[in-house]
């Protein structure tokens, strides 16, 4: 039987650094390890003292370090370098040995309560750098040409923290290369896939950007489950929600070229364009055994990838109308617009003073968004669909009288963007919609995997739905926690079809946050409206507990920020891009960039259009632009009254209660960012009752 092979990121970096002519050598290595890696053969395989099933296959002068788990048959690359540097990792062969065995494999080391914590000392000022960076081992690590005179210039840590015109995935990567993780470390970091050995030389080549993670027992399963859908994954953030998705696409994949011998049309979305991208490149390591590449290699037409976003855009150009997206002013100027014309409205039925009366209390953002969310959103097309819509979650009771007022209101609106060759995003979505019911818009997918559920109207998840040639072929993955727009909905109300009863499953360990991170943000969003089931999670990682800091004055805060990220960023050996600061509106941000630009730590704020992950710098952004991302140090700032909750003009107590939890809710997705570092901050003279809240058992405060 073929044993699986595995490997820790971190040991790619090692790859990379070898001579050429020994990548085949281990390619050679590989092929016969896959075929038996426990059983010692003479001086090749030996198995390591202190560890339970670290074994080394030994390669001239070099060593390949690796764990084996013989239940699961499975192979973890752990390591490969010149013996002795290699075994200083491992206190191996003259160091001393762990006092306590350390298991490598499919759960991935040790329990939390007996790991280590992520952090470690600060080195000294001034401590040279262990390699000197040369032109040659900066090639070698996949470092662009043009960053190498800057780097090999580098004579010691502070020098290479300090770059600024360096983007922070490369300067990552050179300092994962001079500082390899301790066993502990190593042991915490996630496994991925290696499908082919081959893989290797094309990443060290650069024309494989990334790995696959492997799935754990729980997650495996929910691939192959219920095929014959529609099905529901949910999970709290880190769980792995996307990571299924990609594998499902294959079991979906596999069982089609098994059952048919034709390869299924599949269409799968994800939550922002950055994601695609990634996507595309994972699936194409994901399937490459089983599809055929184009010449540019890109996935074959049958399995398209992108956002749903993209698919309405797609399906309502194909029409050839003409249309732009109407802006916050141009909807604000529509709705003033309505409330004007409603003496020359032709109101049927209602009386027209009444109607007044029961909008004029109405504040603008407030029906803007019940026209987006409980009118377009789920997709109301007359009075009576809007009379049975779902409103949860929207504070103010309707009576009928008053949907009555506001349907009037919203006609006025929408023909007068429409006059002007307008649309909002819900009415696009609707437009597309239509086309797609009525047939004109043909082309259908055997199977549609829809990624972060939860922050699609009703109306794109029925879309999706519509997309699909059955609605048996539907996956979703969700977080009800992380839901930034959704309000209470039950899915068949998406979609007759939609039926998720009985074909709903729950990912309970979180792969990203520290668990002192996780717990701390758990109770952000503890109470009723939590999806309580969601929130129960087991932890893989341990660190230090968040910070949450009451600063005497705002220009105090920005220099502390300055000095937390600076001293994380040396505690976890990362550069300071590693960081992201997350802010309640892009006017602080503005504010805060420039603050940190003036403590000599390079940052620039961006908002959620021109988000740049491969920006040099310390990135400062809005909580709402950070969905769906992850970074190693978070810092949430200016967590304050009137910022976060903002203002709102809101009085009715219904509203403002789920106005407050809305804000909730937001406040937890940035503290869920964060994977080994958080960061809370505020004035302390006008503090968030957020953090006011926050108990002192998962909260230091300095």
């Amino acid at each position: 039987m073929t044993w699986l092979i595995t490997l820790k990121p971190t040991y790619l970096f090692d790859y990379a650094d070898l001579p050429r002519d020994m990548r085949g050598h281990v390619t050679s290595a590989l092929e016969e390890l896959e075929k038996d890696p426990v059983t010692p053969r003479g001086d090749t395989i030996k198995k390591l003292k202190g560890y339970d099933n670290v074994y080394r296959y030994r390669l001239g002068d070099f060593r390949l370090i690796y764990a084996a788990e013989a239940r699961a048959q499975m192979i973890n690359l752990l390591a490969i370098g010149p013996r002795g540097s290699v075994y200083k990792r491992f206190n191996y062969d003259g160091w001393d040995a762990p006092d306590t065995a350390i298991e490598f494999g499919p759960k991935l080391a040790v329990r939390p309560e007996q790991q280590a914590e992520w952090s470690q000392p600060a080195k000294p000022d001034e401590k040279p750098l262990p390699r000197r960076l040369t032109p040659e081992l900066l090639a070698r690590w996949r470092v662009d040409a043009q960053y190498h005179d800057a780097l090999a210039a580098c004579r010691t840590e502070d020098e290479l923290l300090e770059l600024t015109a360096i983007p922070p995935a490369v300067l990552e990567r050179v300092m994962n290369g001079l500082w390899p993780p301790s066993v502990d470390q190593l042991a915490a970091q996630p496994d991925q896939m290696l499908f082919d050995p081959e893989d290797l030389n094309r990443y060290a080549e650069g024309t494989l950007s990334a790995f696959l993670l492997r799935l754990d027992e729980r997650q495996e399963a929910l691939t192959r489950w219920g095929l014959r859908g529609p099905t529901l994954v949910k999970g709290g953030p880190g769980s792995g929600k996307s990571t299924v998705a990609l594998y499902r696409v294959r079991a979906l994949v596999d069982h089609r070229l098994a059952t048919t011998g034709q390869l299924p049309s599949v269409l799968f979305t994800t939550y922002t364009s950055a994601l695609t991208h990634v996507s595309e490149s994972l699936l194409r390591q994901l399937l490459g055994d089983r599809v055929k590449l184009t010449r540019q290699g890109k996935l074959p037409r049958e399995i398209t990838v992108g956002t749903l976003h993209g698919r309405v855009y797609n399906i309502v150009a194909s029409s050839g109308v003409k249309y732009a997206i109407a802006t916050a002013a141009q909807q604000l100027e529509a709705l003033h617009t309505a409330r004007a014309a409603f003496g020359r409205a032709v109101l049927g039925e209602v009386d027209r003073a009444r109607v007044g009366a029961l909008t004029a209390e109405l504040r603008d953002d407030y029906l803007l968004e019940e026209f987006d969310w409980a009118i377009e959103g789920q997709d109301c097309r007359d009075e009576t669909a809007y009379y049975d819509a779902d409103r949860a979650g929207r504070g103010i009771p309707f009576s009928r009288e008053r949907r009555a007022a506001v349907w009037r209101l919203y006609e006025v609106y929408r023909d007068h963007l429409a006059a002007r060759d307008l649309f909002t995003w819900g009415g696009l979505t609707q437009a597309a919609l239509d086309r797609v019911r009525s047939g004109a818009f043909k082309w259908r997918w055997d199977y549609v995997v829809v990624d972060e559920a939860q922050d699609l109207t009703p109306a794109a998840l029925a879309l999706a739905v519509e997309l699909c040639r059955e609605p048996s072929g539907v996956f979703l993955t969700a977080d009800a926690n992380q839901s930034l727009y959704n309000r209470g909905f039950h899915w068949n109300r998406v979609h007759a079809a939609l039926s998720v009863t009985g074909r709903t499953r729950l990912l309970g360990r979180n792969y990203r946050s520290t668990r002192q991170i996780a717990a701390a943000a758990a109770e952000i969003v503890a109470g009723p409206a939590a999806d309580e089931e969601a929130a129960r999670q087991e932890y893989v990682h341990s660190g230090p507990q968040p910070v949450v800091y009451a600063a005497p004055h705002t220009t105090a805060m920005w220099r502390w920020i300055a000095e937390q990220i600076v001293g994380a960023a040396r505690r976890l050996r990362l550069p300071p891009s590693a960081a992201v600061v997350l802010v309640p509106s892009s006017q602080v941000g503005d504010l805060l960039a420039a603050a940190l630009r003036d403590h000599r730590l390079p940052a620039q704020f961006m908002n959620s259009h021109e988000f740049n992950l491969d920006a040099p710098g310390v990135k400062v952004t809005t909580l709402h632009a950070a969905k769906g991302l992850e970074f190693p140090i978070v810092v949430v700032a200016h967590v304050e009254a009137g910022l976060l909750p903002r203002e709102t003009q809101a009085t009715d107590p219904d509203e403002l209660a789920a106005f407050l939890e809305g804000q909730r809710r937001l406040f937890y997705v940035g503290c869920t960012r964060a994977m080994r570092q958080l960061f809370v901050t505020y004035d302390q003279t006008r503090p968030s009752e957020f953090v006011t809240a926050l108990s002192d058992e998962r909260w230091e405060r300095p």
